[in-house]
């Protein structure tokens, strides 16, 4: 449930990043670490590795004639940084086509899985093969200008089919289903949404700079907001049936299990630390202003307090949430204690205690 609620919330930004399969044969049991990826790539892929930082995402392995093979998708993040701050994952703006041959693939008759897409976006073909369900192949080319119709791509997709028939691993999915489309890149946001939550890319990010998430902050500061509401209704419930002799009504429990406090203001450093200054001799007292007409205390029953943070009071009937500085009526709370409230208005000061 949490998982599917963080997949739900979650930002996920694209950019432009180049996709293609990469082989790479090591010895049997043997699988390389991101530092040996790196370095092999750079020497197979001087020019690409100059364009990008590379990312390295395994589609398959299995074991060929001289060792064991795996096939990565490799994603050349460029322009990534800064994205953070307004998404908790960016992916290759291409997955969008995943999204869009997965949809076909469960709405076809497509063998076990097995299919090959080509992908027109303007001039640029996209090759996927889907082997058994699984994402096995992606390349991609530029000038096609001609399409489906003209004669570099009839060429360009006999030989592909000479390669998946005579491939060390895909070969175990002939015959595959074909299937072709135009597509507009603007018109595959929703494909694009629909391959940000797919399994093969749920767990990956280009931008893997270890920075707070956007959604992660917005989490911790809900875990926050509701441990303090917890913890105010928790500490007070038991004192409210010690003074009173018996069990909290259920119109109480009702008030603090349904009730959630708004979100968190900074408050004003004067408001944090209240001291109370030293007695004067009778002579010396200060002139104290006579009570407003206006300042009618208010009909304050406290429900919950959070020490120094917050209460919830029934005002008249009406539950509301506040801190020091909040109105309250013609009043203003001036501090928060353990279990009473400080309301003052002009030189008036009144105490409302739990359970009063």
């Amino acid at each position: 449930m949490f998982r599917r609620l963080v997949a739900a919330l979650e930002r996920v930004g694209g950019v432009g990043a180049p996709l293609f399969t990469w082989e790479v044969s090591v010895p049997f049991d043997d699988e390389p670490g991101e530092a040996r990826l790196r370095e092999a790539f750079a020497r197979e892929f001087p020019e690409s590795s100059g364009r990008g930082r590379p990312c390295f995402w395994k589609m398959v392995a299995f074991n060929g004639d001289s060792g064991r093979k795996v096939r990565y998708l490799v994603a050349l993040a460029a322009g990534v940084d800064g994205m953070r701050r307004r998404f908790d994952r960016v992916l290759p703006e291409g997955i969008a086509l995943y999204g869009r041959a997965d949809r076909i693939i469960r709405s076809s008759d497509a063998t076990h899985g097995n299919a090959l897409f080509s992908f027109l976006c303007g001039s640029r073909l996209v090759i996927l093969v889907f082997c058994e369900g699984r994402l096995c192949h992606w390349s991609e080319e530029e000038d096609y200008e001609d399409g489906f119709g003209g004669r570099a791509y009839a060429e360009r997709m006999e030989r592909f089919r000479r390669f998946l028939a005579r491939d060390e691993y895909l070969a175990r999915g002939c015959p595959y289903g074909e299937f072709r489309e135009r597509v507009e890149p603007a018109a595959m946001r929703g494909e694009f949404r629909r391959a940000a939550r797919d399994p093969f890319w749920r767990r990956l990010d280009l931008d893997c700079a270890p920075r707070v998430r956007p959604l992660h902050r917005k989490i911790a500061v809900g875990c926050f907001l509701a441990v303090a509401a917890l913890a105010g209704a928790l500490f007070f419930l038991p004192n409210v049936a010690v003074a009173e002799g018996e069990a909290v009504d259920e119109d109480f429990r009702e008030d603090v299990a349904l009730s959630a406090p708004p979100p968190m203001r900074t408050l004003p450093a004067v408001a944090e630390v209240r001291e109370t200054p030293p007695a004067s001799p009778p002579s010396m007292q200060p002139t104290m202003r006579a009570p407003s007409a206006r300042c009618n205390a208010p009909p304050l029953r406290l429900r919950s307090v959070v020490q120094g943070v917050l209460f919830q009071g029934d005002v008249g009937g009406t539950l509301g949430w506040y801190r020091p500085g909040d109105s309250v009526g013609t009043f203003v709370v001036d501090s928060v204690g353990r279990d009473r409230v400080v309301l003052v208005c002009g030189g008036e000061r009144v105490v409302f205690a739990h359970g009063e």
